[in-house]
């Protein structure tokens, strides 16, 4: 039989462990975001005009109409 000293567990120790699944699970998804972002931005056709282009084109007509 199992010596019972060795199967205690802390109460701190449940909520440790659930706190590292969260924090897993959130780096997980963000490392996912961060990877996807970047495969779309290699994929993306160079026909569509980035946002900032768009806004570079918006602050330039904004600037020679005031004038």
């Amino acid at each position: 039989m199992l010596d019972p000293v060795l199967l205690y567990l802390d109460p701190g120790t449940g909520a440790t462990l659930v706190q590292l699944a969260l924090a897993g699970t959130a780096g997980i998804a963000g490392l996912t975001k961060l990877r996807m972002n970047k495969l779309r931005r290699k994929t993306r056709t160079q026909t569509e005009p980035s946002e900032e282009i768009l806004n570079a084109e918006e602050m330039a007509e904004e600037a020679s109409s005031s004038e």
